[in-house]
């Protein structure tokens, strides 16, 4: 299931198929060296989640549609 809320927006973002890479790599990076091999794969799957979207979010931000709402005076 969680393939199917990924997969379609890869196809369409190449950032976001580089992050999806770079986490299956790191994933199996974790699972052959020895010091973090020994982590749980709960802690794993959070230190992954935060470095990784740490560095995308850092390299690639997203910008964000600032709209400045008029002052409401209905009050």
């Amino acid at each position: 299931m969680f393939l199917a809320v990924v997969i379609p927006p890869a196809k369409n973002s190449k950032v976001l198929t580089g992050v999806i890479l770079a986490s299956m790599a790191f994933s199996y990076m974790f699972t052959l060296l020895p010091g973090l091999s020994r982590i749980s794969s709960g802690f794993k799957i959070i230190i992954l989640t935060i470095v990784i979207a740490g560095i995308a979010a850092a390299l690639f931000p997203v910008e964000d549609n600032k709209h400045q709402e008029e002052p409401c005076d209905e009050f």
